[in-house]
């Protein structure tokens, strides 16, 4: 007989008459794993009210089930985000595991083609639109603060850099305006497209990376020459790979220069200024805030006041003067790197964010 292993699930994440056909446990005050429902696909809604009233904080299927389960949140990940008697925490738990295999996918089935598959630009564009749901949400802003400091990997790094692009644009809607001068300020519908395509850009764009070895994504520590050198190719890369995709010139351009410096100096084009697409300016400042404040194998994560200290260029020890030694000097001169008129904004986006933390 077959020692049966379980994996949680938030009740929040149950839509009536969706949920495929597989048992539903809870876990009673023994440890014990009791069936709640035979088949998910049958549960009721006054079963749920029920059972939100017992308040456990999680239910639990067969752990043989967990594809069709992540097949599911997948579908309906709209409608679980805009539930609105699921906690936040745990609406952000689902869009982080969506998201997470959804660019996982995109990687693994990319690198065989060498291009970006068509299905998985779709499954991106529709996860952006159902996320944007959950994102327009103000108190979204403290589970998304809560994912400061995790570790630092590409799928997670990508759904994080989605969130942060998507929740910023939001905030601040003048700056989607200058991405694309042409729509009236007063369309919604096309603001949220604008946004929709913005966060498509934020999750893929180190898609990019597929032809990077897991040996020179993963080292525990600096890179040598040869190693930077294949890493700068990852952006020229990800826009070949999507130059026959349905994605818009901005999009691609974003992801072509989201490693350009504002004052020259960065990859692969060595773009300056205005030459870099605003969209990519601002990639630039949240995939740099994003890796400064994520756990790395050689590299505590920083706080994200600390984080941002060092992208504005103030010095650390405050007397403005002398640099602190514990001060990574690939972390100097980061200034440089930014639009600084967007640069601010997002200091301003960030203590938002942290009044939620």
């Amino acid at each position: 007989m077959r020692d049966t292993k379980y994996m949680a699930i938030p009740p929040g994440a149950i839509i009536p008459g969706s949920l495929p056909k597989f048992k539903i446990y809870v876990l009673s005050q023994d440890g014990r794993y009791i069936l709640w429902a035979r088949d998910g696909n049958h549960v009721r809604k006054e079963q749920l009210n029920t059972l939100a009233e017992s308040g456990p904080q999680e239910v639990f299927i067969d752990l043989e089930e967990e594809i069709r389960y992540e097949e599911y949140l997948e579908t309906h990940l709209g409608n679980i985000l805009d539930n609105q008697g699921m906690p936040d925490d745990q609406k952000a738990e689902v869009f982080s595991r969506v998201s997470t295999n959804v660019v996982k996918d995109s990687f693994e089935t990319s690198l065989g083609l060498g291009r970006m598959h068509e299905d998985a630009v779709r499954r991106t564009q529709a996860l952006v639109n159902h996320s944007l749901i959950f994102i327009a949400e103000s108190n979204s802003l403290k589970p998304l603060a809560k994912m400061i400091g995790h570790d630092y990997k590409t799928y997670e790094h990508a759904t994080k850099v989605l969130w942060f692009t998507a929740a910023f644009l939001r905030c601040n809607p003048d700056i989607l305006k200058e991405i694309d001068p042409g729509f009236p300020t007063s369309d919604e519908a096309r603001k949220k497209e604008i946004l929709k395509q913005c966060g498509v850009s934020a999750m893929l764009h180190d898609i990019g990376k597929v032809f990077v070895s897991q040996d020179i994504l993963n080292k525990d520590g600096p890179l040598d020459a040869l190693e930077w050198e294949i890493i700068k190719r990852h952006p020229l890369s990800g826009f070949a790979m999507l130059v026959d995709s349905e994605t818009p010139d901005f999009v691609r351009k974003a992801i072509l220069q989201h490693h350009e410096d504002f004052q020259g100096g960065g990859y692969p084009m060595g773009a300056k200024g205005e030459n870099i697409t605003i969209l990519a300016r601002v990639l630039r400042i949240v995939d740099v805030f994003d890796a400064m404040t994520s756990r790395r194998p050689y590299k505590e994560a920083l706080p994200a006041a600390k984080a941002a200290q060092i992208m504005v260029g103030t010095p650390s020890n405050g007397n403005g003067s002398e640099k602190d030694p514990k001060e990574d000097p690939r972390d100097r001169g980061m200034i440089q790197c930014f639009d600084e008129r967007l640069l601010r904004k997002f200091i301003v986006f960030l203590g938002k964010v942290s009044s939620q933390m």
